[in-house]
């Protein structure tokens, strides 16, 4: 039973109000001043509802003392002023006198629940922050353990990290993790898709350019002085932009050379890819000078089929997080929905699977997520039947070629892509990459 403490000086509104909360269940202390209630343990009570003129100290003086404690401040019609100065000084309502008895109720319940689901939030941010400490990624196997470990060890230096793993498991919240835990963290904090632009253009964005009816443009690395810069897909550079990368991690420059001007930069670089560098090293399209600069600290994420355990919980954070944005009611994933799920190989990893229950939260209709709704169980027995024979450690390339041939004949690029967890610009991108473009024979897209 909630435990309610009412302060007030008159006696005949004290006892009215202890009779009214009784009479609805509620447990009732009393006290006639700020003095009397000291001597009680406030932060053992559920509500407070004081009076604002009492003798002695006013009623106010209670908010501070009772934290956390949420405390109710009653006041006359003629001191409305006075109830609103509760209010900036943390009082959690006030109610005006005389008031009707149904209005009190309503106020203290509503009080009251309001606080427990606040409490329950924050415990429950706690847990998750213990539990998982770096925002957005969840996952206690042994792999995501290791990795938080390393943010924990890397974080506060300044070492280049080079960050590894498959399209959608999460290297940018590593990257933001390592920034937002340095003392870098109030610098900015400058995000590089290596591939987003064409090679033509990515020296510019990076390092600026000079032009002849202008000052010039700053570029990236500019922007990001005194912070951090993080190159996603770092192995689309060119030689040459990997060249000229190379120069700013020796700390020789990071904006457009002028005659006789070099700039020292301050900046930690933090780059990640999902292709094997040491592979496009062999291959001569990557520097193997600049390798072994990036990969001072080198972290490597699992991806989502090798997490074992994680995916379900993972699902389950999803969904409530999902439901929130959406402003949907708690919705619970049912068992076969977590079978369909677990059994599922997930080539975009949490990204594909945050889209798919995202979906599924839309288009959900009742309390819980089927696996209809999720659209997954087709795509395991149609999408992947050829794929059974295939090695479970097959290549991030066969993967998405074989995936690519079986299913392009009925889905669309927009499909493809959602089944993928990526962009449709970054399916195409991985078409002309890996040398499978979509014959357009009519079909839709």
């Amino acid at each position: 039973m909630n435990q309610i403490l009412i302060v007030e000086d008159e006696s005949v509104i004290r006892r009215a109000v202890k009779r009214l909360l009784e009479r609805n269940d509620y447990v009732v202390v009393e006290a006639g001043s700020v003095e009397e209630a000291r001597q009680l343990p406030l932060k053992n009570f559920d509500l407070i509802i004081s009076d604002v003129r009492l003798p002695g100290a006013p009623g106010t003086e209670i908010i501070d003392i009772a934290t956390p404690t949420p405390v109710l401040i009653m006041t006359s019609y003629a001191s409305i002023r006075s109830a609103v100065d509760a209010m900036k000084l943390g009082a959690i309502d006030y109610i005006a006198k005389p008031f009707d008895h149904d209005e009190l109720l309503m106020v203290v319940e509503r009080v009251i629940k309001q606080d427990r689901q606040l409490r329950q939030q924050e415990v429950l941010k706690s847990e998750v922050e213990k539990s998982y400490p770096v925002r957005g990624m969840i996952g206690e196997c042994s792999a995501m353990v290791d990795v938080f470990r390393r943010i924990d060890k890397v974080a506060p230096t300044d070492a280049t990290v080079l960050i590894l793993g498959e399209s959608g498991t999460g290297k940018e919240l590593v990257a933001r993790a390592l920034h937002e835990r340095s003392h870098r963290s109030q610098s900015p904090f400058v995000v590089f898709n290596c591939a987003a632009l064409p090679e033509h253009q990515v020296e510019a964005e990076l390092f600026g350019q000079q032009d002849e009816r202008q000052n010039g443009r700053s570029g990236l690395l500019a922007k990001a002085q005194g912070g951090t810069l993080f190159m996603d897909q770092v192995g689309e550079l060119s030689m040459a932009a990997q060249a000229r990368l190379l120069r700013v991690l020796q700390g020789d420059e990071y904006a457009p050379r002028q005659e006789g001007d070099q700039n020292s930069s301050d900046i930690r670089i933090i780059a990640a890819t999902h292709q094997d560098v040491r592979k496009l090293v062999q291959q001569q399209s990557f520097r193997s000078d600049l390798y072994f600069r990036l990969r001072v600290v080198e972290m490597a994420l699992p991806p989502l089929r090798e997490r074992g355990n994680d995916i379900k919980a993972l699902a389950k954070y999803l969904l409530n997080k999902s439901s929130k944005q959406l402003n949907r009611p708690a919705l619970s994933m049912s068992r076969s929905a977590l079978e369909a799920i677990r059994r599922y190989h997930w080539p975009g990893n949490v990204r594909e699977l945050a889209n798919t229950i995202e979906r599924a939260v839309i288009l959900c209709e009742g309390e819980s997520i089927t696996p209809e709704l999720l659209a997954i169980d087709h795509h395991i027995t149609s999408g992947q039947h050829k794929l059974e024979n295939i090695n479970d450690n097959l290549s991030l390339e066969e993967y998405f070629r074989h995936f690519v041939l079986d299913n392009q004949d009925h889905m669309t690029e927009t499909e493809l892509a959602k089944k993928l967890g990526i962009s449709r610009k970054a399916l195409w991108e991985r078409r002309q990459r890996f040398g499978i473009p979509r014959e357009k024979k009519g079909r839709k897209n």
